[in-house]
């Protein structure tokens, strides 16, 4: 799963919710707004109704309707509005509106004094429909008449047209405020992490030995434990130092007096020599370590610099060494750590290499480094015994035995894995793999 910042995923937990909350508050406010404006052409029809029977007289059982109405849409062929007037036995009357227009069907008639009204419209029915029963005066008895107000969609639905445009428009204005509210929000509650982040990297770089600011009451219990481990990190380093300092110490006279003595065998020159090298290695890490943190260093610079140095040591084989490293690659660890690493295992490359050595720097997921060389090889039972302190193989007939097993050591420090594998130029291949949490 990638890692996303606490910063993206609350935006994108924020962006979620309203691409979930806007269109049910954009559905719930069009729904309202369909029913207000449904009540309001029901209330509509009603009026017409009523002005409808103000204008309705029976005369000897005959309808008798102005010629002009008082509602002009009454009048006027295809406005939209039309008017039926029916009684019990058959349609009675029509307005003027609905002379050109094909009669749709009438609702069925309400009893007297009640009313009924249709909103469901679709394309096969584009109006709303009205109906009202009253009962007039006739010569003998009282009749019902029902009253039929058909109101065409059109209107209707330009409203909600409209309504839905400005309700988009609106909501999409209140959604890029919101989320540049929300961006400015998380930046000012993210502000304490990313100054902490800001301290951490100072401390990485030696600027700083503990986080100095005030936080917030969530984040100094964490900004207390950092500072403890950096203490305590240092704290550490410092008796490491002091412990190889005044073993460099004790071990500098004897050293100074087996050297200066003049019947020295021979033989023991060299291991002497060794022995104070050694000594003044170690003192140096030690002195080189006072970072309680660990800079990314770059592959493909310190690897160019030992191949450089392999070159001019083994001059006389005319080794062909290549390098393939992307120049971005780095890894956090102490230089000295990995220049020893790397040098150790080229080192015993070049002195198994008949004429070619492939050094490949890779990181896909974890860090991968491999020296493969076309020598005679490693067998299988000369692998653990390659990285065992002391030991070394007949191929390689110079130094001290500790190389291998000084590398699987500090590939260890770094939890990081070694392995010896068959390599297809012929010879070995040596395989450090790091995780990327390192």
């Amino acid at each position: 799963m990638m890692k996303r910042s606490l910063k993206f995923r609350s935006f994108l937990a924020a962006v979620l919710a309203l691409i979930i909350f806007i269109p049910l508050a954009a559905v719930a406010l069009e729904r309202a707004f369909v029913n207000n404006l449904t009540q309001s052409v029901l209330e509509q029809l009603r009026v017409h109704s009523l002005t409808l029977i103000t204008e309705f007289e029976f005369e000897d059982n005959n309808v008798m309707m102005p010629q002009f109405l008082y509602n002009e849409k009454l009048n006027m062929p295809e406005s939209g509005l039309y008017a039926y007037i029916r009684t019990s036995q058959s349609q009675v009357w029509r307005s003027e509106s609905s002379i050109s227009t094909e009669a749709p069907t009438l609702l069925d008639s309400p009893l007297t004094g009640e009313e009924s009204f249709d909103s469901n419209v679709d394309s096969e029915n584009p109006y709303f429909k009205y109906s009202y029963t009253a009962e007039f005066e006739g010569q003998n008895t009282y009749i019902p008449v029902t009253f039929h107000l058909f109101q065409s969609t059109d209107e209707f639905n330009q409203h909600l047209q409209e309504y839905r445009l400005t309700l988009w428009y609106w909501l999409g204005i209140v959604s890029l405020l919101l989320m540049a509210l929300l961006l400015f929000s998380l930046n000012t509650a993210l502000m304490p992490i990313s100054q902490l982040i800001k301290q951490i990297k100072r401390i990485e770089k030696g600027e700083l030995h503990e986080i100095q600011q005030s936080y917030p009451e969530e984040l100094e219990q964490l900004k207390t434990s950092i500072n403890h481990l950096l203490k305590a990190e240092m704290q550490q380093r410092q008796r490491y130092k002091n412990g190889l300092g005044d073993l460099a110490h004790s071990l500098k006279t004897p050293l100074a007096v087996l050297n200066s003595q003049d019947n020295m065998p021979e033989a023991t020159i060299q291991p002497l020599q060794q022995i104070q090298n050694s000594i003044a290695r170690q003192l140096k890490r030690s002195i080189g370590a006072d970072s309680a943190w660990l800079a990314l260093q770059p592959l493909h610079e310190i690897s160019t610099q030992i191949i450089g140095a392999m070159k001019k040591v083994y001059a006389d084989k005319s080794l062909d060494i290549s390098l393939i490293c992307e120049e971005n690659i780095r890894f956090r660890c102490d230089k000295t750590d990995l220049m020893e690493m790397m040098g150790n295992i080229l080192d015993n490359a070049c002195k198994a290499a008949n004429s070619k050595i492939l050094v490949t720097v890779s990181q896909p997921a974890d860090l991968m480094i491999q020296v493969e060389d076309d020598g005679p090889g490693i067998s299988e039972e000369n692998k653990e015994l390659l990285l065992s302190r002391g030991a070394r193989l007949d191929t390689y007939a110079e130094g001290q035995g500790i190389g291998m097993a000084v590398v699987s050591d500090l590939v260890s420090a770094y939890a990081g894995s070694l392995n010896i594998e068959k390599s297809e130029l012929g010879g070995a291949k040596i395989v450090v793999t790091f995780s990327p949490e390192q």
